[in-house]
């Protein structure tokens, strides 16, 4: 672990590991803290993609210390409340580590010949859900009950992704059409026990909406709408509202009291501009750029910058001068006082 004054607005981050090898937190869209905000995680993997879904390592946020917690594995994920966290290994089988141990444990199996498309998402009640590529090549979603078998309950012959369970309903699960760009219609949301899909933030023309993430208590999800929008939607998705505006803004994520936003800032859509990771007030929806990174050599290198649990440090990803995303943090007290 190394201490660096950004350059460009003079406050100190710490950074936990460096290259040649990508060492990318967690995806925003989970937990990346342990329940007592003593620990992160992240992913360490080859950038070329040679050593497949790469390994989960543990770093403590104070020492700098590291612990290995998998090896090659994909989809893992932190719970929103348990201090487990969840993975794939052998293709299908579906693995629990507790993450101050790290010990592990098989809770069950997906179905067999298929693919992941994501990270495993976890309800209150211990209930998995995944976007899924089945060996037949048709997308699906399918849970995984504590005890029981994976049940596919919905099919599709549209790529799904970004699948997401309510953290506090295991009866809907958010998902996608992914496109790997635009959408004509983008968000949706499914009804485990009735089976049935219902768009969730409804498209108008020319709009472009993109990563969403629930908020910890299920309540409502933030996402954008590019260039630069963050939207928070209700449970439901019956009432939306512009939470903040600033350019260039991409991953937007909640802190858990629900009060804090962040985001990365990204040059794309043919503007280029300084990358970093931006803080928003919510109430105010004050914005302020409070750390600078380097430009990202793919999306795996995104910032995607995220709250630990009790909403004082931002845990992203600080692309090296090779554009390869090396794990940071800042701890915001040092910006509250400025704010």
């Amino acid at each position: 672990m190394t201490e660096y004054k950004d350059p460009v607005t003079g406050y100190t981050c710490r950074r936990y590991a460096e290259g040649p090898d990508r060492h990318a937190k967690l995806y925003f869209t989970c937990e990346n803290f342990s329940v007592d905000d003593r620990y992160f995680f992240f992913m360490e993997a080859d950038p070329s993609g040679r050593d497949g879904g790469g390994g989960c390592w543990r770093a403590d946020v104070k020492d700098g210390s590291l612990t290995r917690v998998t090896d090659k594995t994909f989809g893992f994920a932190t719970d929103r409340f348990r201090n487990v966290g969840y993975t794939c290994k052998n293709g299908n089988e579906v693995w629990e580590v507790d993450l101050e141990t790290l010990e592990q444990k098989k809770t069950g199996d997906l179905p067999a010949g298929g693919q992941i498309t994501g990270h495993l998402t976890a309800s209150d009640t211990g209930r998995l859900a995944c976007s899924y590529h089945l060996a037949n090549k048709i997308y699906a979603l399918v849970i995984l009950d504590p005890g029981k078998e994976a049940e596919i309950v919905y099919q599709t012959d549209f790529r799904l992704g970004h699948a997401q369970i309510c953290p506090t309903d295991e009866n809907l699960i958010f998902y996608i059409h992914e496109t790997e760009g635009d959408a004509f219609q983008r968000t949706w949301m499914f009804d485990v026990k009735e089976r049935y899909v219902r768009p969730y933030y409804v498209e108008h023309p020319n709009e472009w909406i993109t990563h969403e993430v629930w908020a910890a208590d299920g309540s409502e999800m933030a996402f954008m709408k590019l260039p630069g929008h963050i939207m928070i939607g209700d449970k439901d998705g019956r009432h939306f509202d512009e939470a903040a505006w600033s350019e260039q803004l991409l991953h937007p994520c909640l802190s858990r009291d629900r009060k804090w936003i962040c985001a990365d800032r990204i040059s794309y859509l043919g503007t280029t501009v300084q990358e970093g990771v931006v803080l928003v007030e919510r109430a105010t929806g004050k914005t302020k750029l409070i750390a600078t990174t380097g430009s990202c050599k793919t999306g795996a290198d995104h910032q995607h910058p995220s709250f630990d649990r009790g909403g004082n440090t931002i845990l992203f990803n600080n692309p090296d001068e090779n554009g390869i995303a090396q794990v940071c943090t800042i701890d915001l007290k040092q910006i509250r006082k400025d704010w």
